[in-house]
């Protein structure tokens, strides 16, 4: 952080106040300002700075984002390309519609360091404004929805975009994570890279997959088990439904909500799961953090919204299949994270949170073997 300058920071914060002419006059670097635990590696320093620019002075401030070029969560889900940043550089967030805020401002890789670093807009009001663990109103859930809805109808079968070789898709937790899942059953008699690579770094993951699968009725087990060794059927269904750009982790930590001159907007941040997959795989991860008592409402108002953006209607048969697939999926790669945090005594969770998790992991599984069974996936 002491090779920051002024000069540099000046060419930042020009982009950001949109005012080439802005001069940083001084800046302090905060190092960690967040106070919500994150797995990985990346560091985060808050850079609140004065200015002067053609337009008169003020005070403002930016989040510098240091990435490695790999840990734990990148591997597994297969970010080898850290797609967020290679998102900004192909000019995908600028065309998102402008019922969503993306502050990214400028980046840059620093190869002697092999560090990537993401200079930001300080956005903490916004999503302390949204609440990381609210419950948030009902009017508050539509507007998010009608936004989200907005982002997927622009990138709808958008091939140019969608056929990127870099962005996310359900096969690269496959790849990654679901191989490792077997890989810790199989006790690591011939692990992949990955595998070694995650374990060594999460030591606790082993001793929860153990734990948690052995915990299982043997029917229960079968059935998780068989998707995490066969995924071709799941991945089959899914693919032969209509993709867009997701989010793929569009919940209340990421998600801030800004009233300003183009209206109120859903401010959206962390991008590094950016990828192609059904609209639903947002709705779901969105939803199921919420937990509304009218979900069947939120998903018909989602769809009516969906299909305004989209000016034609959609399969909504299809598209309610694809989210009961897409709970499946998402619980493959959160949900038995959580379920295995649980169930290992060496993992990272406050023993307070313990029964309470354990609980609703259970519930989870009780759901998503009632779907597995009813889409014929095991």
């Amino acid at each position: 952080m002491g090779e920051l300058t002024r000069e540099y920071l000046s060419f930042v914060a020009g982009k950001m106040l949109a005012d080439p002419s802005v001069t940083v006059t001084e800046f302090e670097v905060i190092p960690d300002p967040f106070e919500f635990p994150r797995f990985g590696e990346k560091e985060f320093f808050a850079i609140p700075f004065s200015y002067q620019g053609a337009n008169g002075g003020g005070r403002s401030s930016l989040v510098l984002r240091v990435m490695p070029p790999m840990d734990a969560v990148m591997m597994l889900t297969g970010d080898t390309e850290h797609r967020e940043l290679r998102a900004f550089q192909a000019g995908i967030y600028d065309m998102v519609p402008r019922t969503f805020h993306i502050p990214y401002v400028h980046v840059i890789y620093r190869p002697e360091r092999q560090q990537y670093w993401a200079f930001l807009e300080d956005v903490r009001p916004e999503m302390e404004a949204l609440g990381m663990h609210s419950v948030l109103p009902d009017a508050t859930i539509r507007t998010i929805l009608s936004h989200l809805a907005a982002f997927h109808a622009t990138f709808w079968e958008r091939r140019d975009v969608l056929d990127r070789p870099w962005l996310m898709s359900l096969r690269r937790p496959v790849d990654y994570f679901y191989r490792c899942i077997v890989d810790i059953l199989d006790g690591m008699k011939s692990p992949a890279q990955p595998s070694v690579y995650v374990t060594e770094k999460w030591p606790w993951l082993a001793e929860g997959v153990v734990n948690l699968m052995d915990s299982l009725s043997a029917g229960d087990r079968k059935a998780l088990e068989q998707l995490y060794r066969e995924p071709e059927h799941l991945l089959q269904k899914v693919e032969r439904m209509p993709l867009t750009l997701c989010h793929y982790d569009f919940d209340n930590r990421n998600l801030g909500i800004r009233h300003g001159p183009q209206g109120t907007q859903t401010v959206v941040i962390d991008w590094e799961i950016l990828g192609r997959g059904l609209s639903a795989s947002d709705v779901v991860r969105f939803l199921i953090y919420q937990q509304p008592p009218n979900l069947d409402e939120l998903l018909d108002h989602y769809l009516d919204e969906l299909e305004r953006s989209l000016g034609k209607r959609v399969d909504r048969d299809g598209w309610r299949e694809g989210f009961e697939l897409v709970e499946v999926a998402e619980w493959q790669i959160r949900g038995v994270l959580f379920g295995v945090m649980v169930s290992a005594p060496s993992a990272p969770v406050p023993d307070e949170q313990r029964p309470a998790m354990r609980e609703r992991v259970f519930s989870d599984i009780e759901h998503i073997v009632s779907l597995v069974h009813k889409h014929g996936l095991a």
